[in-house]
C-alpha cells in the first residue's frame, strides 16, 4: 500500500450523515499536521505507532488501536513519534446527526479520544475503517460503513453514554423532521413545528435540543446548508439559484449564512472542492 492515500466522497447529497473525505497514511517520523482548523469532523484512527494530538492547551499521546477527534472550528495539531511514527486512516464526515452520535460516544472537543473498552473492540474499529479504502467508489457501502463506524463507537468507547429512549419524545422530534425536509424551502418556525405536532412550543423546544443536541432553527439551517452543499457539488447552479432552492430570497443572506456554517463562502467551497476532485483524477490516472 502506498504511503499516502486520499479519495473524495462522490456523492454529497446526503443530509444526517455524509463523508467528505477519507484516506491512509503511513507517516514520517516527527510529521506534524497543523496548527490548522477544519470545517467537517475528522476521526484519525491509529493503525501502528505513536503520536500526539494536541487541542488548546490540552495533548494526548496515543498508540495504536486509539484514534482522536478533530471537531469543526477547533485548531490542532498532531505529530508522529521519533522513533515509532504512527500509520492511521482517517475520514473527514459531516451531517445533521452526527453530533448526536458523537455526543453518545462521549467524544466532542473536550473529549477528543477514543479508546476502546476491549481487544476485540480495537479489531472491530479496525476492520471497518480498513472497509473506507476498500469500499472506494461504493456510495451505499461507505455510507452504511460510516454508520457502523458510530455504532462502533457508540457501543465500544469508554466515555460512552448513550441516552435512555423516550419512543414518545422521539416520535415528536421525527414528526418535526419530516416537516421540515417537506418544507424547507419555506419560512418556517418554531412555533410551526410545535403546532405541527400538537405540542407546547417551549416543550417541543427543549425534546428537539434534548435528542438532537441542536435547536429546531440551527437543525433547519444545517439542513439547508446540507442541502446547498450537494446542490454546489452536482449542478451549475449559479450561487442565487441554490439560495432560492433552500428557502433564501437574499443571496448575501445564503451566502453569510453558508460562511457562517462552513468558514468559506459557497463560491470558494465549490472551487475547493473541484480543485480536490481534479487532484484526484490526476492521481487516478497515474496509478
Amino acid at each position: 500500500m502506498e504511503n499516502n492515500i486520499t479519495y473524495v466522497f462522490e456523492e454529497n447529497s446526503f443530509t444526517d450523515l455524509t463523508l467528505y473525505q477519507y484516506g491512509y497514511e503511513k507517516c514520517a517520523p516527527m510529521l506534524s499536521c497543523g496548527p490548522a482548523t477544519h470545517n467537517h469532523y475528522l476521526l484519525h484512527y491509529i493503525l501502528e505507532g505513536k503520536g500526539t494530538y494536541s487541542i488548546s492547551k490540552a495533548s494526548y499521546n496515543l498508540k495504536a488501536g486509539e484514534a482522536f477527534l478533530i471537531s469543526p472550528g477547533n485548531v490542532t495539531l498532531y505529530v508522529s513519534d521519533k522513533a515509532t511514527p504512527w500509520t492511521y486512516v482517517w475520514v473527514e464526515f459531516g451531517g445533521l446527526k452526527v453530533e448526536k452520535y458523537l455526543s453518545d460516544a462521549g467524544l466532542s472537543s473536550k473529549n477528543p479520544i477514543y479508546i476502546p473498552k476491549a481487544l476485540k473492540d480495537t479489531l472491530e474499529m479496525k476492520e471497518l475503517m480498513m472497509n473506507l479504502l476498500s469500499f472506494h467508489g461504493n456510495t451505499l457501502k461507505l455510507l452504511g460503513n460510516m454508520y457502523l463506524i458510530l455504532e462502533t463507537l457508540i457501543r465500544t468507547s469508554l466515555t460512552s453514554c448513550p441516552p435512555k429512549s423516550n419512543s414518545l419524545q422521539e416520535f415528536y422530534v421525527h414528526e418535526a423532521i419530516l416537516y421540515i425536509d417537506r418544507h424547507y424551502k419555506e419560512d418556517i418556525s418554531v412555533a410551526q413545528l410545535a403546532d405541527w405536532c400538537n405540542i407546547n412550543r417551549s416543550y417541543f423546544g427543549k425534546i428537539f435540543h434534548d435528542t438532537i443536541l441542536l435547536t429546531p432553527q440551527k437543525y433547519i439551517i444545517k439542513y439547508r446548508m446540507n442541502i446547498a452543499c450537494g446542490l454546489l457539488r452536482d449542478t451549475n447552479l449559479p450561487i442565487s439559484s441554490i439560495a432560492n432552492e433552500v428557502g433564501y430570497d437574499n443571496q448575501l443572506n445564503f451566502s453569510r449564512t453558508f460562511k457562517n456554517e462552513f468558514g468559506v463562502s459557497p463560491i470558494k467551497w465549490r472551487r475547493n472542492l473541484e480543485f480536490c476532485e481534479n487532484r484526484q483524477d490526476i492521481s487516478d490516472q497515474s496509478h
